[in-house]
């Protein structure tokens, strides 16, 4: 028996079922309508070689389903499916244990006074200073952005300004009283410029160049500082 890691893979094409079902719709899909058809859709565990020989076969990758309205929105934007809906932000569930990723927390960490100095230079409220911490869920871990409301010597408090659907118990607006310990990254984009996000760089060294684009172009980053 193979050692090989089994691989979640939907029958028919997550992608297939909501294309069939946006065409019967007649209008685009919503985030709960996605994740509906998600939860209910056929699934067969393949171990990966099989996986990659039926996507070649189909000739492209299914969407993956913990960033299935991000994907979604991408193959919408593909075919040219209008109105073109905001993706929001691409998740990471898995990753956290990567070399890149692990290296990136520790900047974040290691940086987080110069964080709070911007903060502290932001009389003019010219930027929304961010941080991202951690939500355990039955699945995997997911990180999630806040917007820094307070700071201290010690920690932040955040609000979260966009839910994803896994976060089912949360909804816009929740405070966070955060300990340093609990930040996993923190962010400013300030006119373009991108300060800190460490595991956005991360996960953006891992892109193609359109793949770069787009994810520069959904956070209106123009450089990196």
């Amino acid at each position: 028996m193979s050692d090989e890691k089994l691989l979640p893979v939907f029958i028919p094409a997550l992608i297939a079922l909501l294309v069939n079902a946006e065409d019967k719709k007649s209008t685009p899909l919503t985030p709960d309508e996605v994740l509906e058809i998600r939860d209910n859709a056929s699934v067969m565990m393949m171990e990966k070689t099989h996986a990659d020989a039926l996507a070649e076969s189909r000739g492209y990758d299914d969407i993956d389903p913990e960033n299935r309205w991000y994907e979604w929105q991408m193959c919408r934007r593909e075919m040219d499916r209008k109105p073109d809906l905001d993706p929001g932000a691409k998740i990471s569930m898995t990753n956290s244990n990567d070399a890149s990723m692990q290296q990136a927390f520790a900047d974040a960490k290691q940086s987080l006074p110069h964080f709070r100095k911007l903060i502290h230079s932001n009389t003019e409220e010219e930027f929304s200073p961010l941080i991202k911490t951690k939500f355990a869920l039955a699945n995997g871990n997911m990180f999630v952005w806040l917007r820094v409301v307070e700071s201290s010597d010690t920690g932040f408090t955040g609000e979260l300004f966009e839910v994803p659907a896994d976060l089912r118990d949360h909804e816009i607006g929740d405070t966070f009283n955060l300990e340093d310990a609990a930040i996993i990254d923190w962010m400013i984009n300030h006119d373009g410029a991108m300060h800190g996000g460490y595991t956005i760089r991360a996960h953006r060294a891992t892109l193609d160049d359109k793949e770069q684009a787009r994810l520069d172009e959904h956070l209106g980053v123009r450089h990196y500082m």
